[in-house]
């Protein structure tokens, strides 16, 4: 009887040791998360007001924000807990809205752990409202 406690309890712990091992070599191979969730940079010669919403999957806004840049000036938020430990790619939607609707974009992003959308302002642009992926 004891040996079947044992050979069962060998048996539960092997695959528990195997799904550990296999994160946390997903995240030793990959590299450290990068630590912003967006950064938006102003480009332009003038001072801009920008507020960014994010959508999740579900169309449920998760993230409403404005901000006030000087020219040359950058700003980032930190990553939410979800995706910084995430392993999978997740779908958001930004809305981004320049100088109180003068301009406005929706544009979806997929970001994982290690990637960093960068919204670019620069008027002197055909679209003056850009979005970069930064990835590691």
């Amino acid at each position: 009887m004891q040996n079947i406690r044992k050979i069962l309890l060998f048996l539960l712990i092997i695959p528990i040791v195997a799904i550990i091992g296999y994160y946390a070599l997903i995240f030793l191979l990959g590299g450290p998360a990068l630590p912003n969730f967006f950064e938006i940079r102003n480009n332009d010669a003038g001072i801009h007001e920008v507020t960014v919403e994010i959508l999740n999957s579900r169309n449920s806004s998760m993230f409403k924000e404005s901000y006030k840049l000087y020219p040359d000036e950058s700003v980032s938020e930190a990553k939410p807990f979800s995706l910084l430990y995430s392993i999978g790619t997740k779908n958001y939607t930004f809305k981004i809205t320049l100088d109180n609707g003068v301009e406005e974009e929706t544009i979806p992003v997929s970001l994982h752990r290690w990637s960093t959308p960068i919204i670019v302002i620069d008027r002197d642009n055909e679209a003056p409202i850009m979005i970069m992926i930064d990835m590691v």
